[in-house]
């Protein structure tokens, strides 16, 4: 792939174009999504069995949660959004309640000890799952406990299980891998199964009428699903991806870590999901205008390692995620059009930053809280994580810096991580003292 021609434009050109996208992609995401159902849960894995009633835009759906529950304490709270909760089972359970968008279950028993209770519910979800019956599909966005009960917390990765219910004539993709496909009188159960462990956020699928294409890169298996463009194009708008996955596996040192990887063109959203994304399906028409209008497609694979694998501990650090994911499809860029691209991009991504310095909004990337991010705040997390990532390799050097960036991905593969692990890593590999350099550009201390 990475000799195939593509056309060409002016950096300007670049610039004005992708920037408003990026710009686009974080604004009403991960706003309010924030509170960690308890921060000492740990859930080690949900088995979801969910109908979705495209028409009526309504679920019904029960989970099983196996999980730890904190020492000396008599309940366990779990998010769960606007969900009419049915009813809680389980040996320990003696009882539960609602609470605003949380799930309180009393339970009896002895702590640290692994427990399975089951939950049924209903809802229409406000956010979080967005149905298209005109287009007959239906397809999540980040907000997952409004969708299914579960612990919000990124750090409290888990495994799962997914048996979505669906018409006989829809296709369904979702997070991790199809096992199988149980096709029943007028309608088919597909039943997923995450074998890595992964934080609830990353969770998701997509129903509906679509029209698929494939590829594979090596033994990877590549699927793109559109309701609105053929196999044809769709091989045309995802020409890179191949060539993307060899790339991050370079740079992170790690292979890619499933046996499938899926992208979706639908609706107005874009998020990188375990083993697959969603992006914004007016998108597929930039790409096919110019095929160097990849930054989209590059940032949400980027996620399946820097932010899906090694993901941030609390939001207050999400610039871990974003920031690297954002600098990474510059440095695809450089790779495969050169470093004016790339030097384009880093260029866009200071200038958002300066902007915000210069009207006094600038602070630490490491927030105190994000229970209520400025749209400042969210550019901070990402153009300015990004810029700090291009200063961190011209600060080590070329060889150094993705030496440190191998590191790093490799000492975390499947952790949470805080900024001080970034930081140590770095300076592990590398043998230098970025204390002054945090100060300066992560902490803003003076």
């Amino acid at each position: 792939m990475i000799g195939l021609p593509v056309q060409t434009r002016s950096i300007h050109d670049m610039t004005k174009k992708t920037l408003p996208i990026l710009v686009a992609l974080l604004l009403g995401t991960f706003g309010t999504l924030v509170r960690a159902a308890d921060p000492l849960l740990d859930v080690t894995s949900y088995h979801l069995r969910l109908e979705s009633d495209l028409e009526a835009g309504s679920i019904r759906g029960s989970v099983v949660i196996r999980f730890q529950a904190p020492t000396e304490t008599d309940s366990v709270v779990f998010d769960a959004g606007d969900l009419l909760i049915e009813g809680v089972e389980g040996e320990q359970v003696t009882g539960h309640r609602k609470a605003g968008q949380t799930l309180v279950v009393y339970r009896t028993g002895s702590s640290g000890k692994e427990e399975e209770i089951r939950i049924d519910y209903q809802g229409r979800p406000g956010r979080g799952l967005y149905f298209d019956p005109e287009h007959g599909q239906a397809y999540t966005m980040y907000f997952t406990s409004h969708w299914m009960i579960c612990n919000d917390a990124p750090e409290d990765k888990a495994l799962l299980a997914v048996d979505l219910v669906v018409p006989n004539d829809k296709t369904c993709v979702a997070s991790g891998e199809l096992v199988k496909r149980t096709d029943q009188v007028g309608r088919s159960v597909c039943s997923y199964r995450l074998s890595t462990e992964a934080p609830s956020y990353t969770y998701g699928f997509a129903i509906g009428n679509f029209h698929e294409a494939e590829a594979k890169y090596q033994e990877i298996s590549l699927k793109y699903y559109s309701l609105n463009y053929t196999p044809e194009q769709m091989l045309d708008i995802f020409r890179e991806t191949p060539a993307m996955i060899s790339f991050f596996e370079e740079k992170s040192g790690l292979a890619y870590f499933q046996t499938t990887y899926t992208q979706v063109l639908t609706g107005n959203f874009y998020q990188e999901m375990s083993g697959f994304s969603t992006l914004k399906d007016a998108y597929g028409d930039m790409v096919l205008r110019d095929s160097t209008e990849t930054n989209l497609i590059s940032h949400e694979m980027a996620h399946q390692w820097w932010g899906n694998r090694i993901t941030c501990k609390g939001w207050n650090h999400f610039w871990l995620n974003e920031g690297m994911a954002t600098f990474l499809s510059a440095a695809y860029n450089e790779q495969r059009f050169g470093r004016e691209v790339y030097l384009a991009n880093i260029r866009s991504y200071q200038k958002v930053y300066e902007g915000i310095r210069d009207r006094g909004n600038d602070q630490s990337l490491v927030f105190e809280s994000w229970a209520s991010p400025s749209p400042d705040d969210r550019n901070l997390v990402y153009f300015k994580g990004a810029y700090v990532m291009h200063l961190l390799k011209e600060t080590l050097g070329e060889e150094a810096f993705w030496d440190a960036i191998r590191f790093y991905s490799r000492k975390y593969a499947g952790k949470t991580v805080e900024t001080a692990d970034f930081q140590n890593a770095l300076e592990e590999s590398s043998g230098m003292d970025l204390d002054e350099f945090f100060n300066e550009w992560v902490y803003l201390k003076t």
